[in-house]
């Protein structure tokens, strides 16, 4: 996946330079589209971002880098087990819809008569959306640009397979920000979906249309993708609640990639309970039900340091809340700090850059032109990646995750802000946040993006009190312990309803 240098570096993993650019452009038979202003510009932003990357210590001893997981969480016993549960909730019921405003912008493709599987299958009367970036049959698979390209699909993707195989209606297929290459989600030849919680505002991208159909009404379960947040991040501006799953739980088959190494299928609804509903189907978990309550003590680490930095303050008041709400409760809470987090953004540059370029060369060489601008802007700078570049983002999603591990050997799940700030209007680029200027993309991508380097499972949950416009909370689980984030994460949503 990694591309290859056309000259040597002259300094710790340089970039290419623009002319550097063009000739990788040529040798890939690509025309650029972008103004060299516009290149220059975006080069140059993406340099200051690759310095957190630059300053990781790739020698270093990896023990430091899992050493450093914890603060007050190291002095606690070696390990914490997962928490023992009881009970059983009820099944949860589908939700009255809206279903005569399913249309666009929320929406691309709305199917009147679905096929469906007949039987009494778990999710038989759930009505259900899926990101257009994965295979429905009958549906044209547009990944939210006219420049994509790639016929009827003749089967379903294997996620959505499973779904309607469990007795879910597949209604249709949901807008995206195009290529699910933007955390905004304005950027669609389908126009902006928007925000049913802030009205005027952007919805979250890049499953924009999954989110908003959920919070408006229009479907009760919808189907998103993640490779930077974005699950997540629309989740959390649209009020909403949506899990990325550990890496590799549900299949990617028939889903259009954007960064393999990154990409996650994940599901989003109002409760958690309707989330887990869809997870216990995707991931096969049989008749597996969420439990009501725990045994025993709740142990949650609060990300502090890199996740404590850039916040909007009404981000940082409603999580101030929510922690003295779970406190409240008995939950006890422990700060934790992750070092390795700060580089992560240099190294999301450099590995999503690479390979979404090559997820998507043939769109780009063939149909650049007709690409959204930031998008089609996103993929050519990518071409400014290198192999070294790239091999120490993997080194560093390596250590990181290794780091994440040995926090929650401490806790039963990390808890952070989903997103550093809330819904913003769409001309809106910069914000100021900890007293200077920070772009919207990167304030909604830096806190959900580690989580995709590390492969660990991430929710995010609404909070309400106190705050205007929606906030996510996000909570992260154990690597392939999806159920107990689950459990968890019910527990917590019914602590702060």
């Amino acid at each position: 996946m990694s591309p290859t240098r056309t000259t040597l570096p002259s300094q710790p993993l340089a970039s290419r330079s623009l002319t550097e650019v063009r000739a990788r452009a040529e040798e890939l038979g690509l025309t650029l589209h972008s103004s060299e202003e516009e290149l220059t510009q975006r080069l140059a932003v993406d340099e200051a971002t690759l310095e957190t990357l630059r300053s990781f210590d790739s020698a270093a001893p990896a023990d430091a880098d899992a050493d450093a997981g914890s603060d007050d969480a190291g002095s606690a016993d070696a390990g914490t087990t997962a928490p023992r549960w009881h009970g059983r909730r009820p099944t949860p019921q589908p939700p009255e819809l809206e279903t005569g405003r399913r249309h666009g912008p929320s929406w691309i493709t709305v199917s009147n008569n679905p096929r469906t599987v007949p039987g009494d299958g778990p999710l038989v009367g759930w009505e259900v959306g899926i990101k257009d970036l994965m295979a429905v049959e009958a549906a044209p698979l547009t990944a939210g640009t006219h420049a994509h390209r790639t016929g009827l699909p003749r089967r379903d993707a294997v996620a959505v397979h499973a779904l309607r195989a469990a007795g879910a209606t597949i209604r249709g297929t949901t807008n995206l920000h195009a290529l699910a290459y933007g955390a905004t989600g304005i950027s669609s030849d389908w126009g902006r979906p928007t925000n049913p919680a802030v009205p005027g505002a952007i919805p979250g991208g890049s499953s924009s249309g999954s989110a908003a159909a959920v919070a408006e009404g229009t479907a009760a379960l919808t189907l998103g993708t993640d490779t930077s947040g974005s699950i997540r991040i629309p989740a959390a501006l649209c009020g909403v609640v949506g899990l990325k799953p550990t890496r590799g739980l549900v299949s990617l088959e028939g889903c259009h990639p954007l960064a393999p190494t990154l990409d996650h299928i994940g599901p989003l609804a109002r409760t958690v309970d309707a989330v887990a509903l869809a997870m216990s189907v995707l991931a096969g978990w049989g008749d597996w039900h969420l439990p009501e309550e725990p045994e025993g003590p709740v142990r949650i680490g609060v990300l502090g340091g890199y996740f404590a930095q850039g916040l909007g303050q009404p981000v940082r008041a409603a999580v101030d809340r929510a922690c003295e709400r779970l406190a409240g409760a008995g939950v006890e809470l422990v700060p934790v700090e992750m070092p390795l987090a700060e580089h992560i953004p240099g190294a999301q540059i450099a590995l999503l850059g690479t390979e979404a370029v090559q997820s998507n060369l043939v769109t780009l060489r063939e149909r650049g032109a007709d690409l959204p601008d930031d998008v089609r802007l996103r993929l050519e700078a990518g071409l400014a990646r290198t192999d070294e570049q790239y091999a120490a983002s993997v080194t560093l999603a390596e250590r990181f995750r290794d780091q994440v591990s040995a926090a929650l050997g401490q806790c039963h799940a990390l808890l952070s802000p989903t997103t550093a700030i809330t819904a913003t209007p769409p001309e809106v680029t910069h914000v100021e946040v900890d007293g200077g200027q920070a772009t919207v993309q990167f304030s909604l991508t830096r806190l959900t993006m580690p989580f995709n380097f590390s492969g660990h499972p991430a929710i995010t949950l609404p909070l309400r009190e106190g705050t205007t416009d929606p906030v996510g909370l996000q909570l992260v689980g154990r690597t392939g312990e999806d159920q107990d984030l689950l459990a968890l994460s019910a527990y917590v949503e019914q602590i702060l309803a």
